[in-house]
């Protein structure tokens, strides 16, 4: 059997300042899975997924990201959720139904395991309407890690938002003014690649691009050390980049953007 490799981008949009934070982190791990659909506790930016044997959040917002009244809410990768509201759970549906069905302004309560260690964390439910609106879409794309294998990518973000995180690269592409526009460039960018905010991207190796989703696919079945042809626009001139696909930062990477 082939090992199955898992690579999630999450974007957790903020709108604590004027202008939104866009942040993307990478996960890789063998054998690891997703059954259904996430669940986000959006006081906290937690993402919390059901991997088949237990509930489990997989990424929470960094602390200094969190609106003020809950940075101190001590929910941290890894954590493995057992009890909601004094009730143990036996599925991620029922933690979603027990959060819908506490009110604003209420106490809801987790009960989380770390290594050893159980403890409650509780925090007031927020009103939906002071959170960012987040969606989810889940893709998956065949032969894009290296030894071949699958690669899952999850994107979490605002309501309407529409990237491409393309990992190595350094760079988050997105459906801006109906063009498709470079809103995040990481400061270890790949060398060679001069791409700046704002850059319209028209087309990878010949194809036009047409949507982040083909964009990303395009990206992720190109094998590394593959030729990458770039066709782009910056301030309405037509420019070009020729470069080759580097290797993905292992780990976990976050990039930031003002849009």
């Amino acid at each position: 059997m082939s090992r199955v490799f898992l690579t999630i981008m999450m974007m957790l949009v903020s709108t604590i300042a004027a202008n939104a934070q866009v942040f993307t982190s990478r996960v890789d791990s063998s054998m690891e899975k997703i059954v259904g659909q996430p669940f986000t506790l959006g006081e906290v930016g937690a993402v919390i997924v059901d991997n088949g044997k237990e509930i489990k959040v997989l990424h929470a917002m960094p602390v200094d990201m969190r609106p003020k009244a809950y940075k101190d809410i001590d929910v941290k990768d890894g954590d493995v959720v057992l009890m909601c509201n004094g009730k143990r759970l036996k599925t991620l549906k029922e933690l979603e139904e027990a959060y819908n069905a506490t009110a604003v302004a209420a106490d809801f309560k987790l009960g989380v395991k770390r290594g050893e260690e159980r403890m409650i964390v509780a925090f007031v439910k927020a009103d939906p309407k002071d959170l960012p609106k987040m969606q989810m879409n889940v893709s998956t794309t065949e032969g894009s890690m290296p030894g071949g294998g699958n690669v899952r990518r999850m994107v979490i973000g605002g309501a309407g938002q529409d990237i491409a995180p393309l990992m190595g690269l350094g760079i988050i592409v997105g459906k801006k003014d109906d063009v498709f526009k470079i809103v995040g460039v990481m400061q270890n960018a790949a060398k060679g690649a001069d791409f700046k905010v704002d850059d319209i991207v028209e087309s990878l190796n010949g194809e036009k691009i047409k949507s982040t989703q083909q964009l990303s696919e395009l990206y992720e079945k190109l094998t590394v050390g593959a030729k990458l042809e770039f066709k782009y626009k910056r301030e309405g001139k037509p420019m070009q980049a020729s470069l080759t696909k580097p290797e993905a930062p292992q780990g976990r990477v976050m990039m930031r953007s003002n849009q």
